[in-house]
């Protein structure tokens, strides 16, 4: 299944919109609901004729009649049940159809929200459609019917029919009141467990870690400790609604056995005849078992209720934006004017006042010392991190402006952590544009993920895996190193020659051969007007740029050509390339501010690139 360029995004709607064409499944259903609850009486009539007819008169041939009558009907009885459980089969699958696509592409773009919102998005979508096929939806459709049972119970006899009224009263009572003393319960306890399944994600991801700093105990007893809480939350909850359940069995059985000696009454009292007493037990039954249904299935009918309403409010949830007016392709005009970040949930700054421009074809260095905000910055460039203050314009747009996806496929962004999906190379490479449109030429693009591959150097690297550009990279078997991991998400960046290329530290892994390989694909990228961003902490960049940025606490230190900023130096120091902190040495070179580097507002605090990268999963977000 996937999601076409027309579809609306807006999220909001599309559960709505997904119930509503399903208007006619659920018509549908409720027609058979009817028939079902009719032919529910079947046995019980039967019942009465037998005692009425067929054992007074000791009549076997009008027996076997009434049997076969009886035959017919619960096998009509059966079919429709079964049509009735394919509709609502069906009409779960279409709401899956209809709303999947606009709420994952909201959740997926929705990065200002947290992941746990995020994720709460998909699993409401999930609860809702689980619950609209299972037992809680059928008593909900044949609860209506239970005034059929109390007439027909009326129509035994006024008192039997005032009885049954009566019960069922009682047990609606009780499913209210079960519904107000879990309802809050159950919300509270599913915020939890997403929270800890978030928390489970991160500790398996980073169990490596864990191990080797001697972390695992202490990440063990975390999750204990949530779970605690999630289980006695889940055990109150289950005490409760499991009380209200027996309650309600309870009175089911007693008013069904009351029902009987109420009928044996009225039959001594010659009133109604005995077949009739089974007959009205059989009836009352029949109209409180969905009742009975729907109390025990109370906690899935909550959480379809709320789970329902944050669809509703999905886009306002997760800061989902509306549809965009299709803009022409980038140049890679890139614009920073004022753009300030602050760390999520708090006022400490990540970056401060930052202003510069880039023309197309530009190759900007970004340099400074670790902490000073080189990860934070390309990550806003690209669009994954919001502005507290300040914007970012691409030809002259803000990333608001634009369509996320039409805007991507001009940006080649690669961070400093390769990231490489769990699908094959050539997927990862092409940006998975085979799942995008499926009518896509196989060989053409099969051609431009093997240019992307070579303008990265990244083609010799993947031929010498066992199965190429079909290897899966989900497999432990790959065992990729930093580097090779680090050229192939190169590739991916390239792939169909974007227009703004962000790079953070990509010679980070690399050998001297890979990083002459590296400054050949960004002179390339230069020839063909793209606009690169490189941040670095080696020199060799500085060698094609064409300016440089340098960034001190949040704050650009200076802005200028690579020529002025080199003057005082005429050349690099020879030992600079192989020092750990050679851009520091660079930096300390400068004769002073620039006169195009804006002044900060005040001083930042000087946090690592990799605080802000950690802040991002924790909130902040396009």
């Amino acid at each position: 299944m996937g999601m076409s360029k027309a579809e609306n995004p807006q999220a909001g709607g599309a559960i709505g919109a997904a119930l509503q064409s399903c208007r006619r499944h659920l018509i549908y259903a409720g027609i058979f609901s009817g028939f079902i609850n009719i032919l529910y009486l079947v046995p019980s009539i039967y019942m009465l004729q037998v005692y009425n007819r067929v054992v007074p008169t000791r009549g076997v041939g009008t027996l076997i009649l009434l049997t076969l009558v009886l035959v017919v009907c619960l096998g009509v009885f059966a079919m429709l049940d079964m049509i009735r459980m394919q509709l609502l089969q069906r009409l779960s699958m279409r709401v899956e159809r209809i709303a999947a696509p606009s709420i994952l592409m909201a959740a997926m773009n929705a990065s200002r929200a947290p992941v746990s919102a995020r994720v709460q998005a998909i699993n409401d979508l999930d609860t809702v459609r689980t619950t609209m096929m299972g037992p809680a939806v059928i008593a909900l459709f044949d609860a209506p019917w239970a005034p059929i049972y109390i007439i027909v119970s009326a129509l035994l006899h006024p008192l039997l029919g005032l009885f049954a009224l009566f019960c069922c009263i009682v047990l609606i009572g009780l499913a209210y009141a079960s519904d107000r003393a879990t309802s809050n319960a159950v919300r509270s306890i599913t915020k939890q467990s997403n929270e800890a399944t978030q928390a489970q994600e991160m500790a398996f991801r980073t169990s490596e870690v864990s191990r080797a700093l001697g972390m695992t105990r202490a990440m063990v007893n975390y999750q204990l400790n949530q779970r605690t809480g999630i289980v006695s939350g889940q055990g109150k909850t289950a005490h409760i609604s499991g009380r209200y359940l027996a309650v309600t069995k309870f009175c089911r059985l007693l008013f069904q056995s009351l029902s009987l000696g109420l009928g044996a009454y009225l039959a001594v009292q010659q009133q109604i005849s005995a077949g009739a007493i089974f007959a009205a037990s059989l009836i009352l039954g029949r109209a409180l078992a969905p009742i009975e249904q729907i109390t025990g299935a109370l906690k899935s009918v909550t959480s379809a209720r709320a789970a329902y309403r944050n669809l509703l409010s999905i886009d306002s949830a997760l800061g989902v934006e509306g549809t965009r007016t299709k803009l022409p392709d980038p140049t890679g005009m890139i614009s920073v004017e004022g753009l300030t970040i602050m760390a999520p949930g708090t006022e400490r700054p990540l970056l401060m006042g930052i202003n510069f421009w880039v023309e197309p074809g530009e190759v900007i260095a970004l340099v400074g010392p670790s902490g000073a905000g080189k990860s934070t910055l390309l990550r806003a460039i690209a669009g994954v991190l919001p502005a507290t203050r300040g914007e970012v314009r691409l030809d002259n747009a803000l990333h608001n402006d634009w369509d996320r996806d039409a805007l991507g496929r001009h940006i080649g962004y690669m961070p400093q952590d390769p990231t490489l999906m769990p699908f094959t190379v050539r997927e990862n490479v092409s940006r998975f544009a085979g799942w995008v449109n499926s009518s896509e030429d196989s060989a053409d693009l099969d051609r431009r993920i093997v240019e992307a591959a070579k303008l990265s150097g990244a083609h010799d690297i993947i031929m010498r895996l066992a199965k190429g550009y079909e290897t899966d990279l989900g497999s432990r078997a790959v065992g990729l190193s930093a580097g090779q991991s680090q050229t192939i998400a190169l590739a991916r960046a390239l792939f169909d020659w974007p227009k703004i290329v962000l790079l953070d530290e990509p010679n980070a892994h690399l050998d001297s051969d890979g990083e002459n390989r590296l400054l050949q694909t960004i002179s390339e990228l230069k020839a063909r007007k793209s606009s690169v961003i490189v941040s670095s902490h080696r020199t060799s960049v500085l060698q094609i740029a064409d300016k440089v940025l340098v960034l001190r606490d949040g704050k650009v230190h200076a802005f200028a050509d690579r020529d002025q900023f080199l003057r005082p130096n005429d050349r690099l120091p020879a030992e600079a390339a192989k020092q750990p902190a050679a851009e520091a040495r660079v930096a300390d070179s400068l004769p002073g501010e620039q006169p195009n580097a804006p002044a900060a507002d005040s001083p930042a605090s000087g946090q690592g690139d990799s605080e802000g990268k950690d802040s991002d999963k924790g909130g902040a977000s396009q």
